[in-house]
Formats: structure tokens, sequence, C-alpha cells
């Protein structure tokens, strides 16, 4: 275990505390049908951390004594020569380091350039020495090891770290070394997307295609689209950067198959500018709330133009008036979750469509009383299920949809400290989507996220320093995440750097 921490201790002091060295290519390793591309300016992101002054010694000083700890002789001595001086691991650092996915994630890989061969031949002839990789091979123009569950590969140029997410990394060695043999314009690089990952500008910036995401999760996208659909075809530019008090995340579809095209083009008629009406419904210690604005009917015609969803749409078994209840909602609607309960709104231009629900009592009978309708006011009903009450109804066009009950006593109150006394109230208007984390709320709560006590504990101190996240589309090509810290001075790299520090 102390060797496992003590290698990745050596590669995170490698990644943050870069070097200068001479510009060569080496992002020909690429290849061309990843399905993530991130470069990272490690330079730019260290001097936001603070490692280039007095936090950084001491960082050093740390990394130093974890070195100690783990390894002996001329290793422990290798070691804490590159973490004073990254460059003597023959890696530089100056230039971007690329993270890149394959296809489905079946594999996670790490590429650097080398700026001194014999430097990283000694730094791996280290590792082998204390039992962390094999006897380096030389096959193919390259020289390559097994560190653990990973595989490395380097040339007089190339970096590679290749860590498959499943099975024997030994299996992958056939990918490893086709990687290394690519060259310029055979792999992602010729792509026209790469200079966007390239260029300077951002901490952070990568390339991502749905072709990322396991399958299954997109399979209501695919409903909409043909079964030709390639995932690899819905790609967007995300770009990140570590300013004082807020982490600012940009995204902008690159999207070209005419196909997906037109469907996103449909969904924006369906979306519009959202008006804000429902701020002052929520009180500001709401944790999670996300707003919107749709036209009911256009979504309805829309879905209908796919066979597969008007199918389901249309199933004479379903006895409500599916198409009326769609057409009925219009203008804006909102949700919003405490730890257990959830309260949403819509505008809705009457409340006729309600009188639909009443045909499902014959099909409710058949449950035997496991699900029942019963009414609870005008235009108001309680729903009992198999996983819980909600009640439903309209009040003042306003549908309102709710798990609480006495929240549906209430559905249309509106609070005098609400969310709409929020610093980011004024950017609902204008987006078509927007959705906001009370961060500060959620420190209060210990949510196990990961199971891993370590793990969930680093979130929990990390929350502790957060104020809100949003996320929000002003159309669907563009869209803005932001985590917003409560002291607005600080980077959050460098609190991050500091929190090591203190290790």
């Amino acid at each position: 275990m102390i060797k496992k921490l003590l290698r990745t201790s050596i590669l995170a002091a490698l990644l943050l505390l870069a070097a200068c060295s001479p510009q060569t290519e080496y992002t020909h390793a690429i290849p061309k049908n990843a399905s993530v591309v991130m470069g990272m300016e490690l330079d730019e992101m260290a001097t936001k951390a603070g490692l280039n002054g007095a936090t950084g010694e001491k960082v050093v000083a740390k990394l130093k004594t974890l070195v100690k700890g783990g390894l002996q002789g001329d290793a422990a001595q290798l070691a804490e020569r590159i973490i004073e001086h990254p460059a003597e691991s023959g890696l530089s650092f100056d230039d971007k380091v690329y993270l890149f996915a394959t296809p489905h994630t079946e594999a996670i890989a790490v590429l650097a350039k080398v700026n001194d061969e014999g430097k990283v031949e000694t730094l791996l002839e280290a590792f082998e020495k204390e039992s962390l990789a094999t006897p380096l091979r030389e096959e193919s123009g390259c020289r390559w090891t097994q560190m653990g569950g990973a595989l490395c590969a380097f040339n007089n140029g190339t970096f590679l770290l290749l860590q498959p997410s499943r099975g024997d990394a030994a299996g992958m060695k056939g990918t490893l070394l086709s990687l290394m043999r690519q060259e310029q314009g055979e792999g992602f690089s010729a792509l026209p997307e790469f200079a966007k990952v390239k260029a300077e500008g951002n901490d952070m910036a990568s390339v991502i295609n749905l072709s990322a995401v396991p399958y299954e999760w997109t399979t209501p996208l695919r409903m909409g689209l043909s079964s030709n659909l390639r995932l690899e075809d819905i790609k967007y530019f995300v770009a990140a950067n570590f300013e004082q008090g807020r982490v600012v995340v940009n995204s902008e579809s690159l999207i070209q198959n005419p196909m997906v095209l037109s469907f996103f083009d449909a969904m924006d008629k369906v979306m519009q500018p959202i008006g804000g009406k429902y701020l002052d419904f929520y009180p500001g210690n709401t944790l999670l709330w996300a707003g919107g604005n749709i036209q009911g009917k256009t979504l309805y015609q829309m879905l209908c133009q796919n066979p597969t969803i008007k199918q389901v749409l249309d199933n004479p078994l379903l006895p409500v008036d599916v198409e009326y209840i769609f057409s009925s909602i219009e203008g804006d609607f909102s949700i919003g979750f405490d730890n257990q309960n959830y309260l949403l709104y819509a505008d809705v231009t009457n409340s006729g469509f309600l009188k639909t629900f009443e045909d499902l009592r014959p099909l409710l009978a058949l449950t035997g009383g496991q699900i029942t309708l019963d009414n609870v006011g005008k235009d108001e009903y309680l729903m009992r299920t198999y996983y819980g009450n909600f009640w439903f109804g309209v009040k003042n066009n306003r549908l309102y949809v709710t798990n609480n009950g006495t929240w549906a006593e209430e559905a249309g109150r509106t609070y005098g400290a609400s969310l709409a006394v929020k610093p980011w109230a004024s950017e609902v208007k204008d987006n078509r989507l927007l959705a906001s984390l009370n961060m500060a709320e959620m420190a209060n709560m210990r949510i196990t996220l990961t199971g891993n006590a370590s793990v969930d504990g680093a979130i929990q101190l990390v929350k502790s320093q957060c104020n809100y996240l949003n996320a929000s589309m002003t159309d669907w090509r563009h869209g803005k995440a932001e985590l917003v810290l409560k002291d607005k001075d600080m980077n959050l790299l460098q609190w991050l750097v500091g929190i090591l520090e203190k290790i």
C-alpha cells in the first residue's frame, strides 16, 4: 500500500511542479476515436495553486517525507530530485499534458512530452528496482513496461501511460504499441476540434463525445433519433478555469450531423427563455432548484414525429389523454428539493386536463387498493402508490406536484427570504434551463456518496468551502457551470494544496 501511495505521490508531484523545456510534437499518440481528450495547462495551474512560492516549498518537503517512508537507496534519492526538479523525470510540463479515454471508457491514458529519454529510462528502472514496474522491453520503436494495472511506453518524444478500466493491463499491449506507432495526421490531433483543445487560454480544455457514456444511459436520447445515430457525432468542447472565488466551466456544441442538428433545433423551439416567476415560491435554504420554460404542445408534436414514441403516447390501453395534458402546459416550470421532499410547479393554460385522470380509476381498481386516486379539493388529487404518496392539482393556473402533504396544502405560497434574493437569481432570465445546488446547505448534511470513508470525508471537506453550484443553458449549443466559493478571494487550487501542506 505504501508503495502504491508513493507512486501516486511522485506522479502527482511531476504533474503539479512544472518544468520548462523546448517544443516538440507528441500528440500523435491520441487515438482518432477517443471519446474524451483533455489538455491541461499544469504550469498555469501550479501557479494558481501557489506551488511556485513558499507553499510549494512546504509541499515539496511533505512529499520528500512520504518518499523516505516508502523508498530506499538510489530510488529514494532520485525521487527526491524529481520532486525538487521535475525536469529530472525527463518529462516536460511546460507543454500541455493530455488525458484521454478510449470509446466507452475501456481505458484512460495520460500523455506527456519526453524532454530527456535517458532520464525517463532511469526513472522507470528505479520503479523496477522497487518492484513497481516490470523490466523495460523494446518494441515498435519504443520501450515499454507494466506498472501494476497500467502500461507505460516512451520514446524520444512521447510518454504514454495507459490504464484499462477492466481486465488485465497486459491485454492492452497491442493498443499501447499501436498508439505509439501512429504518425502525425493519423490520430485525433489531425481533427479540426483538436485545435480548440490545444489552444492556450484555459486551465483545462477538452472535447467529449457521447461514446464516453455507458450505452444504456443514452436510451432516452436515441429514442428521439434514428437507430443509425453514431454517439461519437454528438460532441462538445468543454473548458474549465480556476478563478478567484469560483471555478467556471463553459461548453459549446460541436455537432455537425444534420439529423442531430435537426433534433436539437426542434428542441430549441420547445424551450423558451425563463420568466423566473417561481423563485419566490421556494425558501432560500432550498437544497436544489431547477427551472425552465416549456411549450407543451410543441413538445408533444415533436415527440410524435418519432414512430416509437408516438406509439407509446397514443397507446389505446393508456386511458388518459396525453396530448391534452401536454398541450395544457405552457410557460415556466420549476422543481425544488430538500433532503427528502420535492415540489414542482408549471404554468398551465387551464385545469381541464385534470379531468382526464378520472379515466384512470377503473384501471387503478384492478390493483386491489394498492394504488388509489382520491379527490382532496377542487382540482386537487392525492395518489397513493407502492412507492409513496404524491399530491397534485392546479391553483391559479399553476400545476403543482409534491410528495409532501403540508407543501400540497400550502401550494402557491411565496417566501420573503426566497430564492429570488440569491446572487444567481438575476441570471435565471438569461437562460432556457438553470439548476442551482445549495452547497452551503449541502455541507450541513452528511451524505454518503461513495461508501469510502476517506473519499466521502474529502468530499465533505470540499463542500464546506463552497457556496453554490449552478449549471445553465442559454440555448442547446452553449452551457455553463459555475462553482462559487464562500471566500471570494480564494482559488480552489490554492486551498486544495493548502490541505496537502497540512497533512
